[in-house]
């Protein structure tokens, strides 16, 4: 299915003083793909899709940020970084990515344990699943076709980020910083995006099907 948003909506041109909401994320990953459907909505929304490299220290991933920020002339005082990871690929790197956006105010980190699969869920359903694992990315992955019908799309199906915000937080459990198996952090960065994008996300809903839950 052709990305609808390119041949139906043409986003606004931010002006300078508009606020940037930059989402650093893996380029190989479903990530990237998400979070294009709300950059294709909002001149705001800058992704920066880092690429995949043998484990992507977070040094890279901090680097990228740092590039983007300058070429933006983003500034700390206006401006949102955010870095999305999941638990299982960054289980021994967490605290140092977490440590450097103590640092800068702006920065923040919306992690999914284990994966961001446990976002994509909550578009449809509002209730845990019952997984043999819930710390496994590889249990939820093919879960998503079972609950979802025809998986997720990317393409159409972040139009009911609303519907994931409220799910995911409503279940969210932590210990510490560190979310739960089966819980996102996700949920703080939308509440934070959906003020850039909500107008043009009521103006495109009905334009977009809804995840389809399988019962």
């Amino acid at each position: 299915m052709p990305r609808p948003i390119k041949f139906t909506y043409e986003k606004k041109v931010a002006f300078r003083d508009a606020f940037y909401f930059i989402i650093v994320c893996e380029g190989q990953n479903r990530e990237p793909d998400y979070f294009r459907f709300f950059d294709g909505i909002s001149s705001r929304v800058k992704i920066v899709p880092v690429e995949s490299m043998g484990g992507s220290a977070p040094k890279h991933l901090i680097g990228q940020a740092v590039a983007k920020e300058v070429e933006l002339d983003a500034r700390a005082e206006r401006d949102r970084v955010w870095f999305v990871i999941d638990t299982d690929r960054w289980r021994e790197q967490l605290h140092e990515i977490r440590q450097e956006c103590s640092t800068r105010p702006h920065w923040r980190v919306a992690q999914s344990n284990p994966c961001f699969e446990v976002w994509l869920y909550f578009h449809a359903r509002a209730q845990l699943p019952v997984l043999q694992n819930m710390t496994q990315c590889n249990n939820w992955k093919p879960h998503l076709p079972k609950v979802i019908q025809g998986g997720f799309n990317p393409d159409i199906h972040p139009i009911t980020i609303e519907t994931a915000i409220t799910n995911s937080k409503a279940v969210y459990a932590a210990n510490g910083y560190l979310p739960e198996p089966g819980s996102t952090q996700l949920w703080e960065l939308g509440e934070e995006l959906l003020p850039l994008i909500q107008k043009d996300l009521d103006t495109l809903k009905g334009s977009f099907p809804v995840p389809k839950a399988i019962a």
